[in-house]
């Protein structure tokens, strides 16, 4: 899957991948290379061609599958693997390549809002930490004020990295809102 090139080829092996997810239960390892590669094709460099874009979306139907059909701990690893691929990507996102990278930012954000809003619980653990990450580094510019505190906050990445927190946490209050209050301040604490 990882060598081949042309976007029709990936897209009919991934379609055909469906059918095959739910076996891979007792193969742990070969469920976790399975990941790996998904997240390599759904975070590919930016590439806003419309047939890599269905590419993208499969790879990312099948990580979200393999992430409802594969034992408890496995989510974690799927909603990690997912947002550190997105924050690399965010790197690389700049004002001069806004018009080519934006949408394809946009999708992976809203691909990663999904994923989080699978399992709460688990979402909750790599949100705190993950934006805590944040809080840290906004916390260290705003002590310091070097310059090297300051670009790890002034960058299009962190931007990018809060703005999916914002669209995790308003996705999780929307898809709780029946939950009342308490589910709400379980989720911003």
């Amino acid at each position: 899957l990882s060598e081949a090139k042309e976007p029709d080829l990936v897209v009919f092996v991934l379609k055909s991948l469906a059918e095959y997810l739910p076996y891979m239960t007792p193969f742990p390892r070969l469920a976790d290379s399975l990941l790996k590669t998904l997240t390599t094709l759904w975070s590919a460099p930016i590439d806003s061609s419309e047939d890599y874009q269905v590419v993208r979306l499969h790879a990312f139907l099948r990580v979200r599958q393999l992430a409802m059909t594969q034992p408890f701990p496995f989510i974690e690893e799927c909603l990690k693997r997912l947002y550190l691929a997105y924050a690399q990507r965010a790197k690389f996102a700049t004002a001069s390549s806004v018009t080519s990278a934006l949408p394809t930012l946009t999708f992976m954000g809203n691909c990663v809002v999904e994923l989080y809003s699978l399992d709460y619980h688990s979402s909750y653990q790599h949100a705190f930490i993950y934006i805590r990450q944040l809080a840290l580094h906004l916390r260290t510019a705003m002590q310091k004020k070097t310059s090297e505190a300051m670009g790890a906050v002034y960058c299009w990445q962190y931007l990018h990295c809060l703005k999916l927190w914002v669209a995790v946490l308003t996705e999780a209050c929307q898809s709780n809102g029946g939950m009342g209050a308490t589910g709400e301040e379980q989720l911003l604490q």
